[in-house]
């Protein structure tokens, strides 16, 4: 009997120590997984660290995208602007012939504009100043050229055949002038816009000019003649 009751013992002590074995081994392995768990956790928030300073440099690469964008845009804005200035002048200056000028002249001249007007035999003499400015009118006479520019000072006498409160038809009336070789441009003020042709240091030349001209083809385009012409100081 008392060998019964040491075998049962025995087996109870077995199982009590095979199931404190099994807790112990659980517990081990909870320790580990919770271990595992929170190096997942880290990695995660690490990444998500990552992806937040990713995050935040696209914005900023995206933001200086769009400044260089914008300022490339401005940038070819303003060549855009200026180009046909620059090139007409770079062209004129390269060949220095009358009808190259001439042809390459801005169509429009600003009623804000001090013009100063010089007369040269020699068109070539005109080389340092139009190679300053792209603002010029020029007018071949007797063999003696007159270059208005933009100056701080200065004097231009022109011949207004046109005056009109659109400024649109003008320029079509321009551009027809232009293309017969007659030095016309156009000049828009508050209300009105002008046509004019031809530039001069003094008003005597602008009128001599203005009884000069063949009045028969620009009157088949403006309307006008010489009665209705007026030398005049420009702008």
């Amino acid at each position: 009997m008392e060998e019964k009751h040491e075998i049962y013992y025995k087996v109870r002590l077995a199982i009590l120590v095979a199931i404190v074995g099994l807790l112990i081994a659980t517990i081990g392995w909870l320790a580990g997984v919770n271990g595992r768990v929170n190096s997942v956790a880290k990695q995660i928030d690490s990444e998500k660290t990552a992806i937040s300073s990713l995050n935040t440099l696209v914005a900023s690469l995206t933001a200086k995208v769009d400044d260089i964008t914008l300022k490339a845009s401005r940038l070819s804005n303003n060549i855009k602007v200026n180009l046909p200035t620059l090139s007409s002048t770079y062209i004129s200056i390269q060949s220095m012939k009358y009808t190259t000028i001439l042809k390459n002249a801005p169509l429009t001249v600003s009623s804000s504009a001090i013009l100063d007007t010089i007369s040269s035999t020699d068109i070539k003499s005109f080389k340092s100043i139009l190679e300053g400015t792209g603002a010029y009118e020029i007018t071949e006479y007797n063999g003696m050229y007159n270059l208005a520019y933009q100056d701080n000072f200065g004097t231009t006498y022109s011949i207004q055949i046109v005056s009109s409160p659109y400024p649109d038809r003008v320029m079509d009336l321009v551009k027809k002038l232009r293309s017969l070789g007659q030095p016309a441009f156009e000049i828009n003020y508050a209300n009105q816009s002008g046509l004019f042709i031809g530039v001069f240091p003094t008003y005597s030349q602008a009128k001599e000019y203005a009884s000069s001209i063949s009045s028969t083809s620009i009157l088949s385009i403006v309307g006008t003649g010489p009665k209705n012409w007026l030398p005049r100081k420009i702008p």
